[in-house]
């Protein structure tokens, strides 16, 4: 009998010391900043279809306001590809959204400051920025921000009746897709960015007056294999500057795999292989019409079928050099040589 309960004892001190040891994940936590103070940076992302969005959260705005430019962080140190693959990358819509604590009246607030994305349409050419609002409505901005990082919090912990979280951490949280606007219930952040709502049909913006522009960058439904980043510029847009340009801060880049970092201060220009569209030859000119990217130095270089030894960056330059705007150009070649070759080079 003695021996019974020394082994029910040893077998129930293990168990009691596996219970110990044993750690918890970390449930996700948005902090808005408090009373008077800056929040934390919500990268959030959501499927053109499917069932659920992925709320990710940086920490304080601020360690991304204090960057130097040029430097960088890497988003996805906070989530990872099999927390991403749930909204997948293919046709999806994404965006950086933070706010400014209201505070007390003085030094300190009301402020209605807040940080958000806009979507650039060319890969190297910077968004046009958003116009700063008044207090009255950008802290009607700051309060569906807070209401995207506070509800994800809760759906995190299993409050909501949609559905259940699949997987959390203290930085990320999955989302299912749902919510309504009884005020009863907790809302993923594809209802509350692109459904109508108590606040006004969104679209993609906080306040209904943008001429239909979203927040949200989006990706092609080829995105993974179309080998094509995709960024989004952020800017601060301070509620005592109503009506003037937001401060640009930087920009993200998605890539195809899913990769996403932050880059403060302006990118530089990518430079895609020029391509010959097409030659047109007119008495003693030759015209050769090119395509370009904004920010690219572009030059005609040729050579006759004696130089084709020579490196091909070797050709002699012809002419002035031509600056890109992304779309097709042309330069021009005046010879009587009737054989000739040409290459476009850029830099």
């Amino acid at each position: 009998m003695n021996e019974v309960k020394s082994l029910f004892g040893k077998v129930f001190l293990l168990l009691a010391l596996c219970a110990a040891t044993g750690t918890a994940q970390a449930q996700f936590a948005y902090n808005d900043g408090g009373y008077g103070s800056p929040g934390d940076l919500l990268v959030c992302f959501r499927p053109a279809s499917g069932s659920y969005d992925l709320v990710v959260d940086c920490g304080s705005i601020t360690v991304f306001t204090n960057l130097a430019v040029g430097q960088k962080i890497a988003i996805t140190s906070y989530y990872s590809p099999s927390q991403l693959k749930y909204p997948g990358t293919n046709s999806i819509y994404w965006s950086a959204l933070a706010r400014y604590a209201n505070g007390p009246v003085g030094a300190n607030g009301p402020v209605g400051d807040i940080w958000v994305t806009r979507p650039r349409t060319s890969l190297n050419t910077q968004s046009t920025p958003w116009p700063c609002k008044g207090y009255s409505t950008q802290n009607g901005a700051g309060s569906q921000i807070d209401s995207i990082g506070d509800d994800a919090s809760n759906i995190a912990g299993g409050s909501d009746p949609f559905g259940t979280s699949p997987t959390n951490g203290s930085s990320f949280v999955v989302e299912p897709e749902g919510g309504s606007s009884s005020g009863s219930s907790y809302n993923s952040y594809s209802y509350q960015m692109a459904n109508k709502d108590g606040y006004g049909d969104l679209d993609g913006n906080f306040w209904g007056d943008s001429g239909g522009v979203s927040l949200e960058q989006s990706t092609p439904a080829n995105f993974t294999t179309a080998g094509q980043s995709v960024r989004a510029d952020f800017y601060q847009l301070l509620s005592v500057s109503n009506g003037l340009p937001a401060t640009y801060l930087g920009y993200f880049e998605l890539a195809t795999n899913g990769v996403l970092t932050y880059t403060a201060g302006p990118s530089p220009t990518t430079l895609t292989a020029p391509r010959i569209v097409s030659l047109v030859h007119t008495g003693t000119t030759n015209t050769v019409y090119f395509t370009t990217v904004s920010g690219g130095t572009y030059t005609l270089r040729g050579t006759n079928s004696a130089g084709l030894t020579a490196a091909k960056t070797n050709w002699p330059a012809i002419g002035s050099s031509l600056a890109g705007n992304g779309l097709t150009n042309s330069l021009v070649e005046v010879t009587t040589n009737t054989s000739r070759l040409y290459i476009i080079t850029a830099q």
